[in-house]
C-alpha cells in the first residue's frame, strides 16, 4: 500500500465517528424536544444506579443491608459509583455511554481501513457500521451494551493486528478478557477469538487469555455466593428463564427458543444468515480467513443458542458486530470470495436501514415513556408515600430511595425469582409482600397476574397516553395490600394526581 493511498484513506475512523455522534446527538435532541427534559430510555439503567449507590455504602445489592444480584454486570455498577448521592449521579452513564461510542467508532473505521482497499467500499462501511451496530440507540440507553459492543471490537482490531504482524496487542487481550465482564455474553467473543488463535498456531495465546476471562467470570460468581446469593446474577437467570411465569431455562428448551427467536426478531435471522455464509465458506478459505470464519461461526451460533434478541435492539449487537466483522476480515483476506461479500454488504446495508429507521422512529418515545411512567412512579413513592413499597419493575424507584423497596419480578429478590419460575401458586406474590410489610404495590397486572393478593384493593392508575414505548405495559396499578391501607393511598393519589409529568394521567379507582 503507498504512502499517498494511505494519506487518502485515514478519514474512515473520522467518518465513523462523525456518523455516530450525529446520529446520537439527533436522538438525543429528538427525545428531548418531545420530553421537555433528559431522560433514559428505558428503565434498568437506574438499577445499575441503585447498585452503585449501594457499593458506595459497602454494600451489594438495592436495599441497604440486603444482599441480591440485580445487575446483569458485573463491572457497570462500579464505573457507576462516582458522584454517587449527588445531582449529577445520573448522567456517569452518559459520560460512559459517550466514550464507548467514540470509542467503537475510531475502532471500526480503523477495521475497515486496514481490511477493506477500494476507498469507496471502505467509506461504504464505514458509514454503514455505526448504523448497522446501532450504535447511537444503545449509547441512548446508556446501559453497558456500548461498552459491550467496544470490546467486541477491540478484539476485532486486536485479531487484525495479530494476523498482520504476528504480535499480541493490548486491544486483544483487553478485549477477550473485559468483554465476559461487562456481559456474560461476551465469552462467545472470546471464545470465537481463542479458536481463530488456535488454527492460526498461537493455540497458547488463545487458549490463556479464555481460561483468565473464565477465571475471572468464575471469581465473581464465587464472590456472588460468598453473600449468600445465587452463581448466577438474578437478572441473569430471569432474563434466560424468558417471560413466562414458570419457565426456568431448560437446555432442553433450546430448540424452542431458537425457533422462537427466529420468527419474532429479523436481528436472528440477520444472525444466522451471517454464520451461515461464514460456514459455507470456511471450505473455500484456508489459513487466517478459515480461522476468522470459524470464530464468527462459535460467537454467532453460541448467541443463538444463549442470547437474547431485542428490547430496545440491544442485547444481540455485541454478537452481530463481531459476527460481522470477523466475516468481514475473512472475506476480505481471501480470494474468489466477491459473492459472499456482496451478501454480508447486503445483510450490513438492512441492518443499518432496519436500526436507523427504527431508531427515528422510536428512540424519541423510549424517553417519554420512562419520564411519564417510571418517573412519576419514583416521585410518589419517594416524596409523598415514603415507605417501604413493592414493584415489578425496578430501577427508578429503588434509586435514590432510603426506604425498602421489594421487586416482585425477582431482579432484586431471589424469593420472588424462585416464586415465581418455581411455584407460582395463586396469591404467590402476597405472602412476600406481607412479609415485608409492605401496604403498597405498583405493578403491570399482567406481569404479576395470579400472584396479585385476594384481599388487595385497586386504589389507582397510572395510565401512558403517548407514543410508542418500551414500556411492561401501559397502565400501572396501584394496589393498597391490606384493606386498611386502601384510604390513605387514596388520598396521596388524589393529592399527588396534579403533579403527574409527561404524557400521563393518574386516577384514584375504587373511591366510595
Amino acid at each position: 500500500m503507498t504512502a499517498t493511498m494511505t494519506r487518502e484513506r485515514r478519514h474512515e475512523p473520522a467518518v465513523a465517528v462523525g456518523v455516530s455522534v450525529a446520529v446520537f446527538l439527533l436522538v438525543q435532541a429528538m427525545a428531548y424536544a418531545l420530553v421537555g427534559a433528559f431522560e433514559f430510555p428505558l428503565d434498568d439503567v437506574y438499577i445499575h444506579l441503585a447498585v452503585a449507590e449501594q457499593i458506595a455504602a459497602g454494600g451489594y445489592g438495592v436495599n441497604p443491608g440486603e444482599y441480591t444480584s440485580a445487575a446483569s454486570s458485573p463491572i457497570y455498577p462500579l464505573l457507576l459509583v462516582p458522584f454517587v448521592g449527588s445531582d449529577v449521579h445520573a448522567y456517569v452513564p452518559v459520560f460512559w455511554n459517550v466514550i464507548a461510542l467514540v470509542a467503537c467508532a475510531v475502532l471500526w473505521g480503523r477495521i475497515v481501513r486496514n481490511a477493506v482497499l477500494d476507498r469507496r467500499l471502505a467509506l461504504a462501511m464505514a458509514i454503514l457500521g455505526p448504523l448497522a451496530f446501532n450504535l447511537a440507540g444503545i449509547a441512548q440507553v446508556g446501559m453497558e451494551h456500548t461498552l459491550h459492543v467496544l470490546a467486541g471490537l477491540a478484539v476485532l482490531r486486536g485479531l487484525q493486528q495479530n494476523f498482520e504482524d504476528g504480535r499480541l496487542h493490548w486491544l486483544l487481550a483487553a478485549g477477550m478478557i473485559l468483554g465476559p465482564l461487562i456481559r456474560f455474553e461476551g465469552l462467545a467473543v472470546t471464545g470465537g477469538a481463542a479458536l481463530a488463535l488456535a488454527m492460526t498456531g498461537r493455540w497458547k495465546t488463545g487458549l490463556s487469555l479464555f481460561a483468565v476471562a473464565l477465571a475471572l467470570v468464575a471469581g465473581f460468581m464465587a464472590f456472588l455466593m460468598s453473600l449468600g446469593l445465587e452463581p448466577l446474577p438474578n437478572s441473569v437467570m430471569a432474563k434466560l428463564a424468558g417471560g413466562g411465569q414458570d419457565s426456568r431455562f431448560s437446555l432442553f428448551d433450546l430448540p424452542v427458543k431458537i425457533a422462537t427467536q427466529l420468527l419474532l426478531s429479523d436481528k436472528a435471522i440477520v444472525m444466522l444468515f451471517a454464520v451461515v455464509i461464514a460456514a459455507v465458506a470456511l471450505p473455500r478459505v484456508d489459513g487466517k480467513a478459515r480461522a476468522l470464519l470459524a470464530g464468527a461461526v462459535f460467537a454467532g451460533t453460541g448467541h443463538l443458542l444463549l442470547g437474547q434478541f431485542g428490547w430496545f435492539n440491544r442485547y444481540e449487537l455485541y454478537a452481530l458486530s463481531f459476527v460481522f466483522g470477523m466475516v468481514l476480515l475473512g472475506l476480505f483476506r481471501a480470494e474468489n470470495m466477491k459473492s459472499a461479500r456482496m451478501l454480508l454488504l447486503v445483510g450490513f446495508a438492512y441492518l443499518a436501514v432496519s436500526y436507523g429507521t427504527w431508531l427515528v422512529q422510536n428512540g424519541k418515545y423510549g424517553a417519554l415513556g420512562i419520564y411519564s411512567q417510571q418517573r412519576n412512579m419514583s416521585t410518589f413513592v419517594k416524596e409523598v408515600y415514603q415507605k417501604p413499597v413493592a414493584v415489578n419493575d425496578l430501577g427508578y424507584v429503588a434509586w435514590n430511595n432510603p426506604n425498602y423497596v421489594l421487586d416482585l419480578w425477582g431482579l432484586a429478590s431471589y424469593r420472588a425469582l424462585s416464586t415465581r419460575l418455581d411455584n407460582p401458586q395463586d396469591g404467590w406474590a402476597d405472602e412476600i409482600v406481607k412479609d415485608a410489610g409492605v401496604e403498597l404495590a405498583i405493578i403491570y397486572d399482567r406481569w404479576i397476574d395470579n400472584g396479585i393478593g385476594d384481599d388487595w384493593v385497586k386504589v389507582g392508575s397510572l395510565i401512558y397516553t403517548g407514543g410508542r414505548a418500551f414500556l411492561g405495559g401501559q397502565i400501572v396499578s396501584f394496589y393498597a395490600t391490606t384493606p386498611s391501607a386502601a384510604s390513605e393511598l387514596r388520598k396521596q393519589i388524589a393529592d399527588f394526581a396534579p403533579r403527574v409529568v409527561g404524557a400521563a394521567e393518574l386516577r384514584v379507582e375504587g373511591a366510595p
